[in-house]
């Protein structure tokens, strides 16, 4: 039987209405690569059209952000999973596994477990976590960004940095795969009820590896932004971040006790009731599936980038990132996306000090 991707489409918003004037071509490639695991890199200054942090927040409204609504899931051909098998059959050289650990910000208070999240029982019916304010919702938002003048909006989350101020995402939140940059990302943390309690957080750069950035090989749908400062702050400090692990020696680890988060629009198979103004989740194993890793979970559009976190005890809220949402096929309610091998090391280090 032929299996089909569809990609967790992210949210399409309309931008018909009177606003500062924002970039909306999306920008062109600035750091070469050429093995697909190694990374091209993007800036918010890359661009002729590009506009200041204040003009990005500014654009984002929260009428604009209460107007998304979700763009077709694109499909995947069989010759096109074909192709990228076919690349991914040359491997990566094995990096050092990398980890680093989550880190809670000195005013956080964790407070009692969200209700329904203590016992780690196995569910791939998406449910909406309820404890926002703390970790680990805090560290968790939405990403949002122009394409040739359409607003979209990914999941994301905070993750461990020099900078401490990145984020970890899909690669196709960030590029088209065809060799260009989306633009004017915002990053919301904690988004909820349409609700900005934290702030917004504008990119300043990120990074793909060129194998998504250049011809949208699945293997290697992952990405990275670094974030301007907030009035003097970085992210990292005023909601956290959590750990990760990275590298080839993790590909064929079964993790269990995992969570799956986002925000999607809609599920699969399809449900009622389901809203991207909630932040949803899954708890189940992540394993290796061929090249890739799947978690059960049916969350759809507008939950691409969403982490995928073990090893996270609701007393301290954060974990580690081992996976995220980035495709599923048709209605199997499994969220699949790439191993984080050396690409994922690759991706962080373009970014993680900037």
């Amino acid at each position: 039987m032929t299996r089909r991707f569809t990609v967790l489409g992210t949210t399409l918003l309309a931008l018909a209405t009177t606003a500062p004037a924002v970039a909306t071509a999306a920008q062109a490639r600035e750091t070469p690569a050429t093995s697909p695991w190694d990374v091209a890199t993007g800036s918010a200054t890359g661009s002729p059209a590009a506009r200041s942090a204040a003009q990005v927040q500014e654009y984002w409204t929260p009428e604009r952000m209460a107007a998304a609504r979700p763009t077709p899931a694109p499909e995947v051909s069989p010759a096109e999973a074909a192709a990228s098998a076919r690349t991914a059959a040359a491997e990566p050289p094995v990096a050092e596994p990398e980890t680093g650990d989550g880190h809670i910000p000195p005013a956080a208070d964790a407070g009692e477990p969200a209700i329904g999240t203590r016992a780690l029982t196995y569910f791939s019916t998406s449910k909406i976590w309820a404890g926002h304010g703390r970790m680990p919702a805090q560290t968790i938002g939405k990403l949002y960004y122009t394409r040739n003048g359409n607003g979209y909006y990914c999941s994301a989350a905070t993750i461990n940095s020099s900078n401490r101020n990145t984020i970890w995402t899909a690669g196709h939140c960030v590029t088209d795969g065809n060799r260009n940059w989306y633009s004017n990302f915002t990053f919301v943390p904690d988004f909820h009820d349409g609700t900005r309690p934290h702030g917004t957080w504008t990119a300043r750069s990120w990074a793909a590896p060129n194998g998504y950035f250049d011809g949208k090989n699945h293997r290697y749908d992952m990405a990275a932004l670094a974030l301007n400062l907030n009035n003097g702050r970085r992210v990292g400090d005023v909601v956290g971040y959590q750990g990760y692990r990275f590298g080839e020696s993790y590909n064929e680890t079964t993790f269990h006790d995992t969570r799956a988060f986002g925000y999607p629009q809609n599920t699969h198979p399809a449900r009622s009731g389901i809203s991207s103004n909630k932040l949803r989740f899954c708890v189940g194993y992540a394993a290796t599936d061929a090249l890739y890793k799947r978690i059960g979970c049916d969350m759809g559009g507008g939950s691409s980038g969403g982490p995928w976190i073990t090893e996270m005890p609701l007393s301290r809220g954060w974990g580690y990132i081992i996976g995220h949402n980035a495709w599923h096929y048709g209605n199997d309610p499994w969220e699949y996306g790439p191993t984080l091998g050396t690409a994922a090391i690759n991706v962080r280090d373009a970014v993680h000090t900037d």
